[in-house]
């Protein structure tokens, strides 16, 4: 039988690991996924919609290109790239709730003034604060799905909040083409950016409903506050499925509390875990952003104009959506690291092709293909980039491997625009190839194996 601690005269028994691993899927765990989800929609507005924003801003403004992808990708990776860190961070010392109080105001309030700024430098400057308040978002969402899922189906958990979130890709790539066509040019950009504002400020105001993450409240020996909220959600489930009880819990997870500090991510347990995602980090974002940020300029590079361009884009992006879609029934049941390889050399091969194929037809087909594949890419990882670091240190660790992404696609994406693209599309796709065989050897030597095994087991 359990150990049982005793808690203001209160005996808590057990571990909340433990106990929510055999929580039954009901309407707890479906309002969290909701109101996670919420969030992360709002936020993939910009995540994915930087691309064909980036177009519709240099044709607008007279931009060039690289100015157009200065301004508006490499200033909100660069903010994501700083609020991956602090957010992170702040995701341990206060708790993950905490972070989801702040992040969304940070995003809304800095898209909101970006809209209504006319000068380069002042657009970039507020899509850099909004980008801060994104990189807070994608580091805590997954550590906070990760805590409150049992192993068995964390994965297809965290994809269907993906599957979700990433219906906002087609969306805005639509949005965009309606405002090239409707809206008077001097607005048309500025009103993406109050859309996106807006939504975040409404999902904000129903996340304030959200609980906070049990484990990390026992890990910080709160255990009086983990107690409550795992048996409020196992006496909902309880009587919403008419049981007349709950399954004993399997095995006593050990919890060792222990104060969060960032260097802990850098301990002889975790260097190598550490090490491997930020190598996996720096260089998947040439995989993903190369294509996803590029692809309506890389359509117009084929001589395409801009409407079609457009309309293209929507098309191509809505393979996002049909990519998680599929992921979700199969992200459990294929080992992450190996889900993660397969998906990054078969988004290169249909990404090559793209580039190639003179055919508008094929072109559109497969960049369709090529987002499909990426979003499975994008599903695997995220999942495992929460999964395999201890619950004392996952927003750090998260957020800070994260983060190198953020920096490496305001470095690589730039790159890619000045120095591949003017040579030809396949020049700029034989780039991604080398970035391709650097996470496949990355992951392939050091990655550890994650699928159906509850956190605890992965970070021991």
């Amino acid at each position: 039988m359990f150990q049982s601690r005793m808690v203001d005269e209160k005996t808590y028994k057990g571990s909340v690991s433990d106990r929510l691993e055999r929580i039954p899927f009901g309407s707890p765990q479906r309002n969290f996924l909701l109101m996670v989800t919420g969030g992360e929609w709002a936020e993939t507005l910009m995540l994915l919609g930087n691309g064909v924003i980036l177009a519709l801003v240099a044709s607008v403004l007279h931009f060039s290109h690289v100015l157009a992808t200065l301004v508006v990708p490499t200033a909100f990776f660069l903010g994501e790239f700083v609020g991956s860190i602090f957010f992170g961070w702040l995701g341990d010392q206060r708790g993950r709730r905490t972070v989801f109080l702040y992040n969304l105001l940070v995003f809304s309030g800095g898209m909101i003034i970006a809209g209504l700024m006319s000068t380069a430098i002042l657009i970039a400057i507020f899509v850099f604060i909004g980008g801060i308040g994104v990189g807070g978002e994608f580091p805590i969402v997954d550590t906070f799905t990760s805590e409150m899922m049992p192993g068995k189906e964390r994965g297809k958990r965290l994809a269907t909040v993906y599957t979700i979130a990433v219906t906002a890709g087609p969306v805005i790539a639509f949005l965009t083409y309606e405002m090239k066509i409707v809206a008077p040019p001097y607005v048309s950009w500025r009103i993406l950016f109050w859309f996106m504002g807006i939504v975040g400020i409404a999902i904000w105001a129903v996340r304030t409903q959200l609980r906070e993450s049990p484990r990390w409240l026992e890990v910080h020996g709160r255990y009086k506050e983990a107690d409550a909220i795992v048996k409020d959600w196992e006496q909902r489930v309880i009587e919403e499925k008419h049981l007349q009880s709950l399954p004993e819990p399997k095995s006593e997870t050990e919890v060792s509390e222990r104060k969060s500090r960032y260097k802990d991510i850098f301990a002889p347990d975790l260097r190598r875990r550490t090490i491997m995602m930020l190598i996996f980090q720096f260089f998947q974002t040439g995989i993903f952003y190369g294509f996803t940020s590029l692809a309506p300029t890389f359509l117009l590079y084929k001589g395409i104009t801009l409407v079609h361009s457009l309309e293209f884009s929507f098309i191509i992006y809505s393979g996002f959506f049909f990519g998680s879609i599929f992921n979700v029934f199969i992200i459990d049941k294929v080992e992450r690291k190996w889900g993660i390889i397969a998906s990054a050399v078969l988004a290169g091969v249909f990404g090559t092709l793209f580039g190639i194929i003179p055919n508008v037809t094929a072109t559109v087909i497969f960049g369709f293909i090529t987002t499909f594949v990426l979003w499975n890419f994008s599903n695997f990882y995220h999942t495992y980039q929460a999964e395999i670091f201890p619950t004392r240190v996952r927003p750090t660790a998260a957020g800070t491997v994260y983060s190198v992404s953020r920096i490496s696609t305001s470095i690589l994406v730039p790159f890619i625009t000045a120095f591949f693209l003017p040579h030809g599309l396949l020049a700029s796709f034989g780039l991604i190839w080398v970035f391709i065989a650097i996470v496949v050897f990355d992951l392939a030597l050091l990655g550890p194996k994650t699928s159906k095994l509850r956190v605890e087991a992965i970070a021991q």
